[in-house]
């Protein structure tokens, strides 16, 4: 670790401490790879110095470290926000455009790394892993690179208000109560309120907050809107935020493997979700990759041995064991895709 003056900073610096405004705020965070607008920041906050590694990171677009530094960045700010400080989005801003920039360079670049955490800082990955899935989306549906970028910083914001949810609320381990449940809705207001008042912050972006629990036959809240009422974004971030709490472990519920949250979104397509993002979003997400191992709700251990291009759900895969019963001495091939007595329920290993 040494100290390095703010002129000598160079981009692919990793900071080795956190970095502090005069009044004590944070500003970025140990562990950040350093870009020239970070070094712009620093000067217009008159910090003269900071700590570096001693070695320059080998490269600071990777997608494991992108992750990190926005899982750091909006726990951040939701914990700003949550003791009442000034929260500024510039670091959020600047990491939605690198999750941006990789996405559209390679869609599934960080499809390996969504759905794992811990249960304990649920909310921060989850806003992670949605405003990935956003971003997708948002490829997906052609939009342009700004509408991108909007969209995956309103996927990141979107659960904001779940910081003024009260702490045994929001982690309880158990089905919530009714009037628990309508204080749960109210983040969705709580967070509009608050993201709506950041700093460079479109409305857009702040009504997908109040606007992601809608859903098209009016039953969502907290307005209710039906169909087209619902903005594209709100629409689209629903999909992705249903899909990714379907697909983690939470605090009271268990995950489920991709298809039985595909076929969950497919069932309401149309009624709670926009059917065209649902087929285009599932279409990417939902694969079981060439030789990852499946468990069938036979009993039956396989690999998958071929993807089937038009449904990744339902792969050839070959059977090679039993979780009881006789061991299978022979392995054999089942096409799920014609098989629909058999279906995947769980993934030993990817």
């Amino acid at each position: 670790m040494k100290k390095v003056t703010v002129d000598q900073l160079e981009e692919g610096m990793k900071l080795a401490r956190d970095v502090f405004t005069e009044n004590g705020k944070l500003l970025l965070s140990e562990g950040f790879i350093i870009k020239h607008s970070f070094i712009q920041k620093l000067r217009e906050h008159n910090i003269d110095s900071v700590y570096v590694e001693d070695e320059k990171a080998e490269s600071y677009v990777k997608e494991e470290v992108i992750y990190h530094e926005t899982f750091v960045a909006i726990q951040d700010l939701m914990l700003s926000a949550k003791a009442g400080e000034i929260v500024d989005p510039f670091v959020a801003k600047e990491i939605v455009n690198d999750i941006v920039s990789q996405i559209i360079e390679e869609e599934d670049v960080f499809l390996r790394i969504v759905g794992f955490r811990d249960v304990d800082n649920y909310t921060y990955f989850h806003s992670v892993d949605v405003s990935i899935f956003a971003a997708i989306i948002g490829k997906l549906l052609e939009l342009d690179r700004k509408q991108i970028e909007d969209l995956t910083l309103a996927a990141l914001l979107h659960d904001f208000g779940k910081m003024k949810i009260p702490h045994e609320i929001l982690n309880k381990p158990a089905k919530l109560t009714d009037e628990e449940f309508e204080e749960m809705k109210k983040h969705t207001i709580y967070g509009y309120q608050i993201v709506k008042n950041l700093d460079g912050i479109s409305e857009e972006v702040a009504e997908v907050a109040l606007l992601h629990h809608e859903r098209l036959d009016g039953s969502g809240y907290p307005l209710k809107l039906k169909g087209d009422k619902i903005p594209l974004f709100a629409r689209i971030v629903a999909v992705a935020d249903v899909y990714d709490a379907l697909t983690a472990d939470r605090v009271y519920k268990k995950k489920i493997v991709p298809t039985k949250a595909a076929d969950y979104l497919t069932k309401y397509a149309g009624i709670h979700f926009d059917k065209d993002i649902v087929q285009r979003f599932l279409k990417m997400v939902v694969k079981y990759p060439v030789g990852c191992f499946v468990v069938l709700n036979t009993g039956e251990i396989a690999i998958v041995y071929e993807e089937n291009p038009f449904n990744k759900t339902r792969p050839i895969v070959k059977v090679v064991a039993r979780k009881e019963g006789p061991p299978v001495l022979i392995p054999y091939f089942v096409d799920l895709s014609q098989d629909h007595k058999r279906e995947i329920i769980d993934v030993i290993n990817y």
